[in-house]
């Protein structure tokens, strides 16, 4: 994080570079949420991550910048590219440009020296997108969360039509759930990129983010998908890879 961040603040700080890398030639003002990927360094602890979320939010708050939100994310599987997600939620891609300018003329060189040895990232994996919400956060949503990016690609003779038909059904089914089993914690976004390829991340056709309160939420909304015919249908239209996360609020 050479600058800094919020998302999924989720997110995020990036080096100052990154920015630079973003095309704003049409920007508009529509939300942007960031993911800057994380390396543990050899001091790094938990407890030395919570003094530098809190030294980093102090930081923020200083600077005044228009950020959503923060959060940290944790893959439940072995990425050999990182070890954590921090994640940065915009308003806009002109209050995220105005922040990273701020933080790296003004926090960058002490943010740096804070870090050091504990975590760091690079130039490359910072990725920008712009959310797209598919369902509403439910109100059962708290400080921690289950999230889960689908990356994925149309099968031969399938399109944007036939995911607009699945989305669609899978809309009337959540209805149906909830009426039948309550109001779950269940939520999901679309992502749209907003960076050039990198060689640990290209575009797929879509990706899909799904969100949980908890994991039992996720275990129990997983069980009765399984027993309708849409993961069927799903993979008909469209082969996708799965990565989960365990997530946090940091601000």
């Amino acid at each position: 994080m050479r600058i800094f961040y919020t998302l999924m603040g989720f997110i995020l700080l990036a080096a100052c570079s990154s920015s630079d890398e973003i095309d704003t030639s049409t920007m508009v003002q529509t939300a942007v949420v960031e993911y800057v990927w994380q390396t543990k360094g050899p001091d790094y602890s938990d407890e030395a991550l919570e003094v530098l979320i809190e030294s980093w939010n102090q930081k923020v708050s200083d600077g005044g910048y228009d950020m959503i939100g923060a959060n940290i994310l944790v893959p439940n599987f072995q990425p050999e590219t990182h070890d954590f997600i921090w994640v940065l939620r915009w308003p806009s891609m002109e209050a995220r440009n105005f922040a990273w300018d701020h933080f790296q003329k003004n926090y960058e060189e002490e943010w740096n020296q804070e870090r050091n040895n504990v975590f760091s990232d690079n130039d490359e994996d910072v990725y920008a997108f712009t959310p797209t919400l598919g369902r509403e956060m439910r109100s059962g949503n708290g400080e921690i969360f289950e999230a889960e990016f689908n990356f994925c690609n149309f099968n031969d003779g399938y399109g944007q039509d036939d995911l607009t038909n699945f989305r669609k059904d899978f809309g009337d089914y959540i209805d149906n759930d909830e009426m039948e089993n309550g109001e779950g914690t269940f939520w999901y976004v679309m992502l749209d990129p907003l960076f050039e390829p990198t060689t640990n991340v290209q575009h797929p056709d879509y990706l899909w983010l799904n969100i949980w309160g908890s994991q039992a939420d996720k275990e129990d909304g997983y069980a009765r998908y399984a027993k309708t015919n849409l993961q069927g249908q799903a993979d008909t239209v469209s082969t996708c890879q799965r990565f989960p996360h365990s997530g946090r609020v940091i601000r």
